[in-house]
């Protein structure tokens, strides 16, 4: 840690206090540059919501702040530079050359709605609503005018949040001892769907957000957005194609996308204040663009801020009629353009399944060693590197063994998807900007059977508690295989294998319990290759193979598990 300089922090009542060193109220700081996104991240959830320092302590070289909304940020020593300065009706953080102002609190402490109606709901259609608020303490007409308002954040219930679904429409009055603030829907809104909104003010340099409130847009609820197409140009690489109708339609590779932040990287040109918003679910094409278009909603910033806030798991081209999903650029309430975006997924027609052929049965151990008692781990991937050590007896070809270390898919002039570097599998460098949010290659378990080892039968026969004979190697009752080349992680794992205690880990492990009695397994083991835009199964056939554990040999004190009723 870099020695620190303890500066003005403000407390609950509105005062502050500072080192006797420090006259000028400032403190300079350095934090873990681990911690750098996450304390920006604190301090903008701050703004949003408009909350203020209650508290600030320092321990040990470690600040917390506690806030008026109830979050608390950690402050700790090493790499970047904090400082902290009173500017009177507010301190001003800067982190790393970025500047956050919170207030020190200030003529309101809260703002909370005032419902008109019992159900407390507010019904908004084409003309907007008016919502009144309760400022603590009341408002003057004078103070209201040193006043701004905005829509703090707003969700459809039950669903994603998003913030650009409404916004203040004109100016904010006085009614009373209540504010009334002008409201109405914008675009992107849906009728007859109800939203949560909460209120933000800004007043003297002290941000505040209302308490949520519920919003149900009218059925007939429409938005009539004049259009002026043009103004705007769209890079060469982006393969920009005029449409009927004043929309239009770009074309951008997979892996670029998930590179880009901004959507005004994408123009050469655009309309002064240029704002872009995801066009209404009903405007999208059918099928993936409607069906996910909370997740791109949420990931389309106005100012062009661009990142998918979850996996979208489809690269939205699966509607023959019109591919990809619907952007619209507006200016000062005009739109400019309308922009169907079209993901080149260059992974969705490649062939992962000849990357190896189809797995045989093979024995763990065969009649040379068997699983231990207990918890213990089998590393998939290296067995199948060193076969001939661990699967002695083999049922069917050994193809699949022998080309394991020269499992290879490849994007042709890209770069390697996926490859094995003699042992495991291990991804390339296409494949690894694909696999951007997403589990890249993982294992998973199709089928779990438990078996009698054949060192538990006598005369061939093993007999449960029950009187029930068993042939030697053969099944015991427990026997659950899913559909084929599915990963059955999340169904047979949690259904059946969890219950056991079993695991597959993502990398390919077999996670053996301790209360494992050395009984015998067969499990149909694969691996599947999941990026941004879809999951691929790789190799041929439905699974890797069906591999026994203890189906011949036993370890010593090894008993059956109570026979399925």
């Amino acid at each position: 840690m870099n020695a620190l300089l303890c500066g003005a922090m403000i407390f609950s009542a509105g005062t502050y206090t500072s080192c006797s060193y420090d006259d000028e109220l400032k403190s300079r700081l350095t934090v873990v540059e681990g911690k750098i996104a996450e304390l920006k991240e604190q301090l903008s959830k701050a703004l949003t919501t408009g909350a203020s320092i209650t508290k600030a302590t320092q321990i040990n070289g470690v600040w917390t702040l506690e806030l008026s909304d109830g979050q608390k940020i950690t402050i700790a020593g090493g790499g970047a530079n904090i400082t902290v300065t009173d500017e009177g009706d507010k301190m001003v953080i800067t982190v790393d050359g970025t500047r956050y102002e919170l207030p020190k609190g200030g003529a309101v402490s809260s703002l909370v709605y005032s419902p008109e109606y019992a159900d407390g709901i507010v019904y908004i259609g084409n003309a907007g609503a008016t919502i009144k608020l309760l400022a603590t303490p009341v408002v003057s007409e004078d103070a209201l005018k040193n006043a701004t308002f905005d829509i703090a954040e707003a969700h459809e219930l039950k669903t994603r949040a998003g913030s650009d679904l409404f916004e203040i429409n004109g100016d904010v009055t006085l009614d009373g001892d209540l504010l009334a603030v002008p409201v109405k829907a914008i675009e992107t809104v849906e009728p007859g769907k109800s939203y949560a909104v909460s209120i933000l003010m800004n007043i003297n340099g002290t941000a505040i957000s209302s308490n949520y409130f519920t919003v149900k847009v009218s059925d007939d609820f429409s938005v009539e957005v004049p259009e002026e197409i043009g103004g705007f140009e769209v890079k060469s690489e982006y393969n920009y194609k005029a449409l009927a109708e004043g929309f239009s339609e770009i074309t951008i590779n997979g892996a670029a996308l998930l590179k880009v932040t901004n959507f005004k990287d994408l123009f050469t040109t655009l309309p002064e204040n240029a704002e872009f918003t995801v066009a209404r679910k009903g405007q999208q094409p059918g099928g993936d663009a409607q069906e996910k278009w909370d997740l791109l909603s949420t990931s389309l910033k106005k100012d062009g801020s661009w990142a998918f806030s979850d996996r979208p798991g489809t690269s939205f081209n699966s509607n023959e009629e019109r591919a990809g999903f619907l952007v619209n650029i507006t200016a000062s309430g005009v739109v400019k353009a309308k922009i169907y975006v079209i993901i080149n997924d260059e992974l969705a027609d490649l062939n992962f399944e000849n990357a190896l052929p189809a797995g045989p049965e093979a024995e763990w151990g065969g009649r040379e060693f068997s699983l231990d008692l207990g918890a213990q781990e089998v590393d998939i991937q290296k067995s199948i590197a060193n076969y001939e050590e661990f699967f002695p007896i083999i049922h069917g070809a050994t193809d699949f063994f022998e080309k394991w270390g020269s499992a290879l898919v490849t994007l042709e002039d890209e770069g390697d998807v996926l490859w094995n570097d003699g042992e495991k599998l291990t991804l390339g460098s296409v494949g690894s900007e694909y696999a951007a949010g997403s589990k890249g290659i993982y294992f998973f378990c199709r089928g779990f059977a438990i078996y009698v080892p054949e060192a538990l039968a006598t005369d061939g026969k093993y007999k449960d508690e029950n009187g029930k004979e068993y042939s030697g190697a053969e099944g015991y009752g427990y026997d659950h295989w899913g559909a084929q080349g599915v990963d059955m992680n999340n169904q047979f794992m949690l259904n059946e294998g969890r219950d056991w205690g079993f695991d597959i880990t993502q990398d390919g492990k077999i996670k053996v319990p301790a209360s494992y009695t050395g009984y015998g397994l067969r499990l149909g083991i694969g691996a599947c290759y999941e990026y941004a835009y879809g999951v691929k199964k790789i190799g041929g056939g439905d699974q890797f193979g069906l591999y026994f554990f203890n189906r011949r040999l036993a370890p010593e004190g090894a008993k059956m598990p109570a026979p399925k009723e």
